[in-house]
């Protein structure tokens, strides 16, 4: 580690801050809290107050695309939000198709080259 270097955890935002941000009003955002609890769960200091990441805050920010936009009730909402994680977690556990082919491709040629 390099002398004077400090090593810094991720940026967090106080409600008011998001707010700013989001335009999103700070009720909304409690509430939002308590009723989307498995997706939206902000870091909380010692003295109780919240504190968001990036990754809290695009969440929020789909939220309130999917509310506002699209006009999903919240339960819709979460039902909407539920199915993007599963996609997402899918396209994470899955490799690129193209990789994959050229991986074979490349397994079978040098099986090929092998033999002769």
């Amino acid at each position: 580690m390099q002398k004077g270097k400090v090593t810094r955890g991720p940026r967090l935002f106080s409600i008011g801050q998001v707010n700013a941000v989001t335009g999103i009003p700070k009720p909304t955002l409690r509430y939002w809290e308590k009723e989307f609890g498995e997706f939206l769960e902000p870091r909380r200091t010692t003295g109780n107050q919240r504190r968001y990441d990036e990754d809290s805050i695009t969440k929020i920010e789909k939220i309130n695309y999917l509310v506002k936009v699209e006009g999903y009730t919240l339960d819709g909402a979460k039902r909407q939000l539920e199915r993007l994680e599963k996609v997402n977690e899918t396209d994470e556990a899955s490799p690129d198709p193209m990789a994959e082919l050229a991986r074979a491709m490349s397994d079978y040629l040098l099986k090929k080259v092998a033999k002769d």
